[in-house]
This record gives C-alpha cells, structure tokens and sequence, in this order.
C-alpha cells in the first residue's frame, strides 16, 4: 500500500502519538471502504453488461433456431416432417393418406424475408377415390383442411412469376412468397390454398394407379456433417443432382433435373419427313439424339430412319416407314419461363 495514504509515518525507537496511530487506522479503513464500494460498483456493471449479453443471445437463438417441430426454424418449408405410419398407399384408383401424418405447409414470409409455416398433422387416415385420370403422371397434395388431390404433373409450377397456363387445378408455388395458389377458371383469379405435395402418383389408361411415390419425410444434417460425408466419399456438393419434374404418357415424357439436364422423348407418325417438337428447348448444340423405329405393319427392320434437321426446339425424321418412329433425345435444357 502506498504510503501517502497514511498521514503519519513513525521513526524506530521513538514514541508514537495515539491520535496519530488512531488517524492512520481511520485513513486505512476508509480506504477499504473506498475499495470495498468501487468494487461493488464494478461488478454490478459487469453483471448487468452479462445479463444484456445473454438475454441478446437468447433473443437471437429464439429467432434463428428450430423448435421440436421445426416449425419456427425460418428456413424450411414445403415438407413433410414425421411419418410414423407412412405417407400415402393406393389400392385400385383409392388413395389413402395415413394418420400421424405431421407436414409444414407453406404460409408466406415475415417482414425480414424468414419463411413462415403452418403445422399440420393428419388426426385419421384420409380417403378419396379417383374416377377421371388416365394415362397421367400427378402429384398428390395434401390440405390444411384434410383433404387431398392429385393434380397433373405438367400443370404444377415452381416460379416467382405468374405462370401464363390458365386451367382449372393449376398449382402454382410462388416461390419468393412461400404460397401455393390454385387457378379458378370461373372467377378468373389465382386463390391461395394452403396445402403441400406429398407423393408422386402415376395412373394407367384405365385410370388405376400404377405407382405411389411419396415424398420422404424430412432428413436435416448439420453442415459438418455433410462436409465429413463429402470428404469420406470424395465428392462435393455440385456433383451431386436430383429429379425435380417429370411426365409420361405413352411414348411421350420427360425427366428434368436441379442441375438443368434434361431427358426427353416422344412419338411421330407416318413415313416420309416428320417433325417431333421438344418439351423443353436445349441449349445449343451439346445433346445427343437416339432413334428406334417401331415394328410392325408390314414393314422389315431393314427400313433405314434418318435425321433430317437438328434444332434445339425440334428433329425432323426422315422414313420411307410409314411405322412410327420413336425418338429420345437428351442434354442441357435452354432457359425456360415455367416448369
């Protein structure tokens, strides 16, 4: 301790005052006291500049983190998340969707842009029978008001544009909304639906179910994770590629991927040139064409098919084969306005 706190200092050997001694203690103690009080005062301000750091803390994990049900999270939507009986079954041209069915459907965004969700969860199985699909490819979708529909493969759109084909039973997902929207031909207008897809549905000719795909229930995995799971298998994140729209009737279809690839075929009738047009344009040279004739009536397999003309909208195909001929062709699309 500095001696200028105290006021009298002693000599060894000499005699001491007592009011001198007793001023030295007084000084000393209000000294600690001093102390003692800046102290106090410091940590009184170090505990509340704590306590505002934790409650910021709290505030942000609140805001940014998932609950239990993921339906808080802000950067999920359009998902089914548990599935404990299943998903969907058929039987004939019946479609069930199980009980326990928990889906986030899509409910628009917050002022910052985060996605908001409604929770929904099937309390019974839910039942429906489908008289009026043939030769279709569809996407079974499941409402907030327990009931379901299987809508047409080629009329669902994922864009943040209106899509310009204006039928009945049009679903269209806007994407920087986060809505789906249903086309009402009799009012002329697009109606929100609150709902999300849940299976892929394909029906025959006679208008039974051939296949039921549904849609996996949702699977996260934590970014360090997937870099460990990249790293063991030695591959990164842009070689991997998934299906996101497809179609099939008869000879015609069509399969797009996320990446832009897609693979596509169809169907021309009759012998000389023939013109088969493309679902979707391709870019510019890059893509590759295959060719099979079909057999029969009365033609031989020696009859030759050639490739007239090559654009990215269409082929012509040249036969002296007035048997059908069918084509696939298959490489990066063009930009597209709507699929």
């Amino acid at each position: 301790m500095s001696e200028s706190l105290i006021p009298y200092s002693f000599i060894p050997g000499t005699k001491a005052k007592a009011q001198e001694v007793n001023a030295n203690f007084i000084a000393l103690a209000d000294e600690i006291q001093g102390a003692k009080a800046s102290t106090t005062e410091q940590l009184n301000t170090l505990e509340e500049s704590i306590t505002e750091r934790i409650e910021t803390v709290e505030e942000n994990i609140s805001n940014n983190c998932a609950g239990n049900d993921l339906a808080n999270t802000g950067m999920v939507t359009n998902s089914i998340l548990e599935a404990p009986n299943g998903t969907a079954e058929f039987e004939s041209n019946t479609i069930t969707v199980k009980a326990d069915l928990k889906v986030i459907i899509p409910d628009g965004r917050t002022e910052d842009g985060k996605l908001k969700n409604l929770e929904y969860t099937t309390e019974d199985e839910i039942t429906k029978t489908i008289t009026n699909l043939s030769n279709l490819s569809t996407v079974l979708f499941l409402y907030s008001d327990g009931t379901i529909n299987c809508v047409k493969q080629n009329r669902i759109y994922y864009k943040n544009t209106t899509p310009t084909t204006l039928e009945d039973n049009v679903h269209w997902y806007n994407t920087d909304e986060n809505k789906w929207y249903k086309y009402v031909t009799s009012e002329s207008s697009w109606q929100e639906v609150q709902g999300l897809p849940i299976a892929n549905v394909v029906w025959d000719q006679s208008s039974l179910i051939t296949s039921l795909t549904a849609i996996k229930p949702l699977n996260l995995i934590k970014a360090s994770d997937l870099n460990d799971f990249y790293t063991i298998r030695g591959i990164l994140p842009r070689d991997l590629d998934y299906i996101i729209a497809h179609y099939q009737s008869s000879y015609s279809f069509y399969i797009l991927y996320k990446s832009g690839w897609i693979r596509q075929g169809g169907y021309v009738e009759g012998s000389g040139d023939s013109y088969a047009n493309f679902f979707f344009p391709f870019m510019a040279g890059g893509y590759h064409i295959s060719l099979a004739r079909v057999s029969g009536g009365g033609t031989t397999s020696s009859v030759p098919i050639w490739l007239r003309e090559i654009q990215q909208t269409y082929i012509r195909i040249y036969s002296s084969s007035s048997t059908g001929k069918i084509w696939c062709a298959e490489g990066f699309q063009n930009t597209i306005e709507e699929y």
